[in-house]
């Protein structure tokens, strides 16, 4: 077991599965409240059983530690609610494991967001425009399209 995913996510997966039971109460004519609580019920026991020698701890556990902005932890946390709300209705996974690659995956792309605002990715395509290099193989070639057109232009 591993305290630190149901730190994470799986305390989540209980309690979204807790307020479907209620709805399930609520709204006893619609079975999907009662089959979505199930599916949730079960993904947090299988996250539960999954050791901290798995892969997928590790790698959750290393990109939890590289985000620290607070702002980020704001929209993972929707996503995350907004994930587990759909499960029974919209979505659902097959295995506690599939829905922690789903996390893992959400957290790299919010990692890879905030590395993105950092560090500016180049325009290439300015950067190519700019180069010494290519704007003068491009005048050379403009220059040699324009001798041969000439040249052709004399022969008709």
């Amino acid at each position: 077991m591993s305290e630190y995913l149901n730190v994470m996510i799986g305390y989540q997966v209980e309690s979204t599965a807790e307020w479907r039971h209620r709805k399930a109460e609520e709204f006893p004519d619609d079975r999907r409240n009662l089959v979505a609580a199930e599916e949730l019920d079960e993904l947090a026991a299988q996250i539960d059983r999954i050791g901290e020698s798995e892969p997928i701890h590790q790698q959750i556990a290393k990109l939890h530690d590289s985000l620290k902005e607070d702002d980020a932890w704001m929209h993972i946390s929707e996503a995350v609610s907004d994930e587990l709300r759909s499960i029974g209705f919209h979505s659902g996974y097959e295995t506690g494991l599939e829905l922690l690659e789903w996390y893992r995956d959400l957290l790299q792309e919010k990692l890879d967001e905030i590395l993105d605002e950092a560090v500016p990715v180049p325009n290439l395509d300015e950067q190519i425009e700019n180069d010494p290099a290519v704007k003068a193989a491009k005048q050379a070639y403009d220059e040699a399209r324009a001798k041969a057109y000439a040249e052709a232009r004399k022969r008709l």
